[in-house]
């Protein structure tokens, strides 16, 4: 067995006293989570999550428990290709990292898969996104902007205010309308461009260049379909590189790191597999030196117009899609602030986007954020 540390020592011995008899396991790489995967006497393959190390451990435990809630859920009500929970280990005096146990679950992650995969497993694996698309939409909700609360029972979820994957960006309130959300969103970003060490010049323009992709989105929106701005669905937030699993044949095995849940309006949840993504700061013009992409701009192209297709049967699904795509772009600048800390790759996608500037959208051009 490999060399483990004593709060995972702890761990796989709580495990033992709680009746899962361990033959051997070994550490994998999925998500963000550190993760065992357990070999049983009896066969069965499980995994233990544990929750992730964090300088806010009061944060951190949020969005563990709120993971934990919304696992617990689709464990007993939705066919979400999630982790199947069957155990928690709390937190105790021994052991300050609690953890949690699922079923064992096939493929790899899509970073290391990807490669390798054929066109047909390529165009499966979009369709199979589609399918996981549409059950997320089918869950139902409480009609408000939020987060899983750990006070869901396994029969209902509860929302609470916002537990972003930033600790900075704790909401203080559940957004009762999209309007309300994206005026948070707004007075979030200047904020965080105004903590940052750069010149009073550069901070009043960047809240110049905020203050502007706000206008031009208040006018937007009465461009969008009603319902899809009224509607509140289940999202994932952070589906990246390697928090979801798939198999050679290229269907969806699992999807991870629930702890990066939200309920959003349906127009900001409908989007595109991450991996085709080649809008906003995952445009090449604009993105950060660091970005990467799994797959071509010309076949991301082609694979979107087969997802487009897998989801058009679901009529309101497909037009929160089709129509959200600028809504989604903007939203996405707003934790972007490291790799745009003056806003001016933001302001050109703007420009991009939505043309010539509207004139005076608001009167605080020399204006603070406290």
């Amino acid at each position: 067995m490999p060399a483990t540390s004593s709060i995972e020592q702890t761990l796989l011995a709580q495990l033992t006293q709680q009746g899962f008899h361990i033959r051997s396991f070994r550490q994998r790489r999925l998500g963000a989570h550190p993760v065992f995967e357990i070999l049983l006497a009896g066969g069965q393959t499980v995994l233990m999550w544990l929750r992730p190390t964090s300088s806010d451990s009061d944060w951190s435990q949020r969005l563990f428990e709120s993971e934990i809630a919304l696992l617990r859920w689709f464990s007993a009500h939705s066919a979400v290709p999630a982790p199947r929970l069957l155990h928690v280990l709390p937190s105790n005096a021994e052991n300050p990292r609690n953890a949690f146990v699922t079923q064992g679950m096939t493929g790899e992650p899509i970073k290391d898969i990807y490669p390798t995969l054929s066109s047909l497993a390529k165009e499966q694996l979009v369709r199979s996104y589609a399918d996981f698309a549409l059950k997320l939409f089918d869950v139902n909700i409480p009609q408000t902007i939020g987060s899983i609360s750990v006070m869901s029972s396994p029969d209902e979820l509860i929302v609470i205010p916002r537990i972003w994957s930033a600790n900075h960006a704790h909401a203080s309130e559940v957004f009762p309308t999209l309007q309300k959300y994206l005026e948070y969103l707004s007075t979030l970003k200047k904020r965080r461009a105004f903590t940052l060490d750069t010149g009073d010049e550069n901070r009043f323009r960047a809240q110049a260049s905020i203050s502007q992709l706000s206008a031009h989105l208040r006018g937007h929106l009465t461009q969008l379909d009603e319902r899809c701005i009224r509607r509140m669905v289940l999202a994932h937030d952070g589906l990246g590189d390697m928090n979801f699993t798939v198999d050679s044949s290229g269907n969806i095995t699992g999807i991870l790191d629930w702890w990066m849940n939200s309920t959003l309006p349906a127009i900001l949840a409908a989007d595109y597999p991450p991996w085709l993504r080649y809008d906003g700061i995952n445009d090449p013009r604009f993105a950060a030196p660091k970005k990467s992409w799994l797959e071509t701009p010309e076949e991301s192209a082609r694979l979107r117009r087969i997802y487009q297709g897998a989801v058009k049967s679901n009529d309101f699904y497909y037009t929160a899609l089709m129509q959200g795509a600028q809504l989604r772009a903007a939203v996405g600048w707003v934790f972007d602030t490291e790799d745009d800390p003056c806003c001016a790759k933001m302001r050109q996608w703007t420009l991009s986007a939505f043309g010539p500037p509207i004139r005076s959208p608001s009167d605080d051009s020399r204006c603070i954020i406290t």
